[in-house]
């Protein structure tokens, strides 16, 4: 990951070098906002909480598994440390979504909540449906959610191939998807297909760590190659799909503010 990660960053364009204005936009107003929303502290808060948490728990894990962990075993205090999106991160999709301000959220991995919460606070009036495949991290997930007073999570538990149905028949059109809960290539394009016909030339998808394994980095120039995919934007922690169709050519970026030092920032897990 770190070669990958060098590689991206000596081609990684800053705003002095873009001249998309959309691109532009989402520079100024959503990776270079230096400001402090409320949500940050109040979740953080509850962040620090469960790394202090050393309960056992069995983990049903339908994924690509841990890079951390073995067997099925696994702390409260584990989870929150491996396998939760870095602070940096969570600001990065609480600023997304405060900006773009979509109607109705889909998530596709609640693990222990912080991510979900960070997307209900930055848009407390939208259809929110989250999706997590261990029934016993959803139930702890709940209960950060009653901690931060959060409300109208829907909140659906088992495997994404028996669950995203559900979830989109619920829904009927999503504005913003968060992609987190499987990193390989096959379920990652199948999850993206099925979405894709409940989105709009407004919706957005996101997907995490696509470096995290050769397979992710396949399924990530996959869909950014789709004839639906107008723009996608590497920020080498996450990917970014859009489906705009103002835009005369497709047009596909990687992004680093001048500033930006992620070893600092937590984007290199």
């Amino acid at each position: 990951m770190y070669r990958d990660f060098w590689r991206f960053y000596w081609s990684a364009d800053t705003k002095y070098t873009i001249h998309s204005p959309f691109v532009f936009d989402f520079i100024k107003n959503v990776l270079e906002d230096k400001r402090l929303f409320y949500a940050y502290h109040e979740v953080e808060t509850v962040r620090k909480f469960l790394l202090t948490q050393h309960q056992e728990i069995s983990v049903t894990d339908y994924g690509a598994g841990s890079k951390f962990s073995k067997g099925n075993k696994r702390t409260i205090q584990q989870i929150a440390k491996t396998a939760l999106s870095s602070p940096s991160f969570c600001r990065l999709l609480f600023k997304l979504t405060k900006h773009y301000k979509p109607k109705s959220i889909l998530e596709m991995g609640t693990s222990l909540g912080i991510s979900t919460a960070y997307l209900r606070m930055a848009a407390l009036n939208a259809d929110f449906v989250t999706l997590e495949g261990c029934p016993n991290i959803a139930d702890h997930a709940s209960k950060v959610f009653k901690r931060l007073k959060l409300k109208e999570i829907d909140q659906i538990t088992g495997p994404f191939s028996e669950t995203l149905d559900q979830a989109l028949k619920t829904l009927k059109q999503v504005d913003l998807v968060f992609f987190d809960g499987n990193h390989r290539f096959e379920p990652t394009v199948e999850y993206f297909e099925k979405v894709l016909p409940y989105a709009h030339d407004q919706s957005i998808f996101i997907f995490d760590d696509i470096y995290w394994s050769e397979e992710m980095s396949s399924a990530w120039e996959n869909l950014k190659q789709r004839p639906e995919v107008t723009l996608s934007i590497d920020l080498f922690s996450m990917g970014i799909l859009f489906f705009r169709k103002d835009f005369s050519q497709k047009q596909h970026f990687k992004l680093t503010p001048w500033y930006w030092k992620p070893w600092r920032m937590g984007f290199l897990k």
